[in-house]
């Protein structure tokens, strides 16, 4: 008994399958077949942090593969002379660190990405 994996119309299938030898000749019997399900990998959501308005990037507090936590301080933007904290909504691996400091950015400008779900 020999398993093998078989794609048909792009679904997979394990199939079992024994040789059967009659005078000399020798063919296969189909045993078994069980379709292969993946099994679902979970919902990965990412967010991407904006800047909510134009400024100069004063700090990064976080690198990229850091865990963060829903409402930590990730960024500090200074805008009009004032010191604004943008926090991760929620918590997450930082999967992407679009700035650096000292960094000009327009209102809307991606700052760096959150992947939920981890």
């Amino acid at each position: 008994m020999r398993r093998f994996l078989v794609r048909v119309n792009g679904e997979e299938y394990e199939v079992e399958v024994a040789e059967v030898r009659e005078e000399g000749e020798s063919h296969w019997n189909i045993r078994d077949i069980k379709k292969v399900v993946p099994s679902p990998s979970p919902l990965q959501v990412t967010t991407t942090l904006r800047a909510p308005m134009p400024g100069r990037v004063l700090a990064i507090n976080v690198a990229k593969g850091e865990k963060v936590e829903a409402g930590q301080v990730v960024i500090i933007l200074e805008a009009m002379k004032m010191e604004n904290e943008i926090a991760a909504e929620r918590e997450g691996i930082v999967k992407e660190v679009y700035v650096e400091e000292n960094d000009t950015v327009d209102s809307g400008d991606p700052l760096l990405e959150i992947e939920e779900g981890r």
